[in-house]
């Protein structure tokens, strides 16, 4: 699935095949290019089974709770002690304050801002944080926001919501702004 001009799809290409011949030959890197999979969700499936075999917790009662850091790719020096670090998201309809750590207001002409290293932390799904001040963020592979169910029951775009601290807006005003998380841009 992808929205991008032929001349992009292929260089998107060309770094998908680096990035996984780097971690074939190097080994698992320390943050993830979600960008990268062909389908995300398994990747979230095995991130969370691999945490579930290592602690002996049932899976169908884990979930990801999860966190923006202030740190670029480049930063990462190892992996998460538990879970695992991802980049390569934008967001859309708002702005990440890196200062503050929440959604704000777009700066003007700002389509899209590139988001900071996420934390995917597998917890219980009764020591989820109270959704109280958080948005609920959808994540897309790309802009269309549309998608179809797949044989595996999955939509072909939609990946997962995230929940992002709602700033000093409440989540219904990100709701309005139609915020959504991408993995992909179409340029």
């Amino acid at each position: 699935l992808s929205l991008k001009p032929l001349g992009s799809w292929f260089k998107d290409l060309v770094a998908r095949c680096e990035f996984m011949s780097s971690w074939i030959g190097d080994g698992p890197p320390d943050a993830f290019w979600m960008s990268a999979f062909f389908f995300p969700q398994g990747y979230m499936t095995a991130a969370l089974q691999m945490y579930a075999r290592s602690t002996r917790i049932a899976i169908d009662t884990l979930d990801f709770a999860t966190r923006a850091l202030t740190i670029t790719p480049e930063d990462v020096l190892q992996a998460a002690d538990t879970g695992v670090y991802f980049y390569g998201a934008y967001i859309e309809g708002c702005r990440w304050d890196s200062k503050e750590s929440k959604l704000a207001e777009s700066h003007v002409g700002e389509t899209h801002v590139y988001m900071p290293v996420i934390w995917l932390e597998p917890v219980t799904k009764e020591q989820l944080e109270s959704l109280d001040g958080k948005y609920m963020c959808p994540f897309y592979k790309v802009s269309s926001r549309a998608g179809t169910l797949s044989t595996t029951g999955h939509s072909t775009n939609y990946i997962r919501s995230l929940e992002l601290p709602a700033g000093d807006f409440s989540s219904e005003h990100w709701v309005r702004r139609s915020v959504a998380l991408l993995a992909s841009l179409d340029t």
